[in-house]
């Protein structure tokens, strides 16, 4: 029996590309999903192909090495930290190559443009009707001590959710806020020199309160373990 497994794990950094868009030339970040890919015969008295731990195991000194990093300052991606960079690096960075390695996917957790989603309202959370999109950012958190990894620069794909009485008026304001922050460094965007989630809400809050728009919620989401709710207090 041949089986195909995939081990998913995900990295948060930072990246610019020389050679791409305009946007994309500017330093900002993403959350990277990796498909570790393998295939092999079952074996009969162990029932797998290969042990998911041993594949995570294989590939984790270049995860670490991602994670929470620059791309750009990372010796083999100065060049073309593309994801198809990205992918050739992971492969050509397993040495041996096991019999079983298959490949490697790389995506970005976001939607990469400006794709507003309106959302049902979840009693069950405490979550009225609200409006949601993703943005991609850089940060560096320079306020924890250095040993921290979110003190180095790195990046995610986040998620924004708003809520406000007129939802359809709130649209437009929320295509200025993604406008303001994607593809950015956040740290260079003026209230935004210590970029929490929580700082993030609050930015998001005054800037929409600002136009006079009577925002109820605001939910950042940096990964999808990690999120934080602003109601204006």
């Amino acid at each position: 029996m041949i089986a195909h497994l995939t081990k998913t794990v995900f990295v948060e950094a930072a990246h610019y590309n020389p050679q791409g868009a305009p946007a994309q030339q500017r330093l900002h970040g993403h959350s990277f999903r990796i498909d570790i890919q393998a295939r092999g015969a079952v074996d009969p008295a162990l029932g797998w192909v290969v042990d998911y731990a041993e594949i995570k195991e294989t590939f984790a000194p270049l995860i670490r090495l991602l994670d929470h990093g620059y791309l750009n300052e990372i010796h083999g991606l100065e060049v073309m930290p593309t994801l198809e960079g990205l992918r050739r690096w992971l492969e050509s960075g397993v040495a041996p190559r096991p019999d079983w390695l298959l490949g490697v996917r790389i995506s970005i957790v976001g939607d990469l443009c400006f794709r507003p989603v309106r959302l049902s309202a979840d009693p069950q959370a405490e979550l009225p009707e609200r409006i949601g999109f993703s943005f991609e950012a850089a940060q560096s958190l320079p306020q924890l001590p250095e040993d921290h990894p979110c003190r180095r620069i790195h990046g995610h794909s986040y998620r924004i959710e708003a809520a406000a009485p007129d939802l359809t008026g709130l649209e437009p304001h929320l295509a200025d806020i993604y406008d303001a922050l994607d593809h950015r460094f956040l740290n260079d965007v003026e209230g935004l020199e210590q970029a929490t989630c929580e700082r993030i809400a609050q930015w998001v809050w005054g800037r929409l309160n600002g136009r006079g728009v009577p925002v109820t919620l605001v939910g950042v989401q940096e990964t999808p373990s990690a999120r934080c709710r602003y109601y204006g207090e």
